[in-house]
């Protein structure tokens, strides 16, 4: 702390214990007059601005203070004190943090008076201050984030994951995110070739970046099926059929991680309860992996023509 603010603690300090003795009978008509006029006139407008300046990081007491003298004019520690509701106790030590915050003036005298800067240089310094402050935030936030990194792309977490719902597009989400990690190949086994928006965007993606996309359908490939399935086709997707009624839905990427979407009422097209599963356990995807290849194998190629 500067020599000179030392020399202003120490008679603020000395003018405190003054007015802390003098108590309610050192008010005079003066302050009472001016307090008057500014509960009369500026109230709205004076709790505005203390909103505004508890946003830009003063403390209650602190805006209060301000505020009040910035209608006050230039008053007295004492007048200040009743006008913003700020303890007789405390707004010595307020004004201070105001006098080195650069907002608040001290004249000489006894007793000593005091004045708001200007709103707007005020506002602009507390500003400025904030925008210090923010940008040393960033700052931190950069330097720590490498400690929160996610799991990279070609690495997945092992352990099992379920989740129970009844809207489709909560599997289909799942689904997109595992394509979007993909590198290889991706298997997926459909009941009826359905897709989302989000998913059609996944399929297209990784046809782009050279993924090998292979679509088993369980049912044929006839009726609003064939337009479903042909879609895939011509996004550059494999597609083959291997018809049952009773097989789960399964999305397998790159030998890495598995996704099972086992519906409670299979014969339900909408609406309908379901359980997946999804894992990254190595010994469970292995199996998964060997199972839908072997499945792909003897599954028929879609003939397109005939429909």
């Amino acid at each position: 702390m500067s020599r000179y603010l030392k020399g202003v603690r120490q008679e603020l300090n000395e003018e405190k214990a003054e007015g802390e003795a003098e108590g309610e009978a050192a008010q005079t008509a003066e302050g009472q007059s001016i307090e008057s006029r500014v509960r009369a006139g500026g109230t709205t407008q004076k709790e505005e601005i203390t909103a505004t300046l508890a946003s830009c990081g003063l403390s209650e007491y602190e805006s209060r203070a301000y505020s009040s003298l910035v209608f006050l004019g230039t008053a007295k520690a004492s007048t200040i004190s009743r006008n913003s509701e700020v303890p007789q106790s405390k707004i010595y030590d307020v004004l201070e943090q105001l006098m080195e915050k650069q907002l608040v003036e001290m004249f000489d005298g006894r007793p000593k008076e005091f004045k708001a800067v200007g709103p707007e240089l005020a506002l602009k310094r507390l500003l400025e201050q904030r925008s210090m402050e923010i940008e040393n935030l960033k700052l931190k936030v950069e330097g720590i984030s490498k400690f929160f990194k996610p799991v990279a792309d070609e690495e997945t977490m092992n352990g099992i994951w379920t989740i129970k719902g009844r809207k489709w597009v909560e599997f289909f989400d799942k689904v997109v995110e595992m394509m979007n990690k993909s590198r290889k190949y991706v298997y997926g086994v459909t009941r009826d070739y359905s897709r989302s928006s989000k998913l059609a965007l996944a399929v297209k993606a990784c046809v782009k970046r050279g993924v090998e996309v292979r679509v088993i359908g369980l049912e044929a490939a006839t009726g609003d099926n064939y337009y479903k399935a042909k879609w895939y086709r011509e996004q550059g997707a494999k597609l083959r059929v291997f018809e049952t009624k009773m097989h789960p839905r399964i999305a397998l990427i790159d030998g890495k991680e598995v996704l099972l979407r086992l519906d409670h009422d299979p014969t339900k097209r909408s609406n309908f309860k379901f359980s997946a599963l999804w894992s990254g356990d190595p010994s469970l995807v292995r199996v998964m992996d060997s199972y839908v290849k072997n499945m792909w194998k003897t599954a028929k190629k879609v003939d397109f023509k005939k429909n």
